[in-house]
Formats: structure tokens, sequence, C-alpha cells
């Protein structure tokens, strides 16, 4: 039995699953039900992935998954073509426009949107998430 400060003790048990059907299968990306990149990438604490990474990795793409900024509007997966798909968090959206002093605005359902500025830690634009194509990265 493992106790709650091993190494593990951050992994949730969907991750887990995901570690076990992937080598349940063979091991890998290429094919797999379950990319074991994705399984990877969980374990670092995201919430989700975007289909268009688990369907790369299936396919063999290599798409490495980047963590350069505390906040995780900033994080992304970069693709063999050198475009990119930007995670988002509503919470890391709204505290750097809250950091950048921009107010945004509240919809029809409620959800604020707007443009919420540069991240004050990295300088990263994409703060709004989404994909980013090679040519649009940097900007």
């Amino acid at each position: 039995m493992m106790g709650r400060n091993d190494k593990y003790s951050h992994i949730d048990d969907f991750t887990a699953f995901g570690f076990l059907v992937n080598a349940m299968n063979g091991g890998g990306d290429r094919g797999a039900s379950f990319p074991r990149s994705d399984a990877e990438d969980l374990s670092r604490g995201l919430r989700f992935l975007p289909g268009e990474v688990t369907v790369a990795r299936r396919r063999g793409e290599r798409v490495d998954f980047v963590q350069n900024c505390r906040h995780s509007c900033c994080w992304y997966w970069q693709f063999p073509d050198g475009s990119r798909t930007y995670y988002w968090e509503r919470w890391d959206y709204e505290q750097i426009a809250a950091e950048n002093r921009i107010k945004l605005t509240v919809n029809e359902y409620g959800s604020k949107v707007g443009e919420p500025g540069p991240c004050p830690h990295c300088g990263n634009v994409h703060t709004k998430g989404g994909r980013v194509s090679a040519e649009g990265v940097g900007r």
C-alpha cells in the first residue's frame, strides 16, 4: 500500500486509469486508445487535453507539452509543424486580466469575456486558449 507522501500521491484515479489502459494496450502513443503522453500530461495536473493532441499522438506525431509559466493559460502543446494549442483555465484567464488591471465584461450567459492582455509573468499574448499557427506563435 502506498502512503500519502509517496512519489505517486499527486496522481488522481483518472490518470492512473490512463496509465493502466495504456500499459494494457502495449504502451506508447501510436495507435493507443489512451496515449502514454496524454497520461503523462494529466499527471502534471491538467484537467483536460484537447482532442487534436490525442489524435495527433495516436497518428505517431510527437506533440510536446510545454509549461514555461505559472499560469496554465500560457501552457501549450507544440505540434511538429510549429503550431501550438494553448491550454485554457478560466481562473488563470481572469487572474491575468486582474493583474493587467483590465475589467472583463460579463456576457448574457454570466461568463466573463474580453481581452485579458498578455501574461504579466512571461509575456504570452495567447491567453485566450486555442490553436495558433506556426506563423502566429510569438505574436
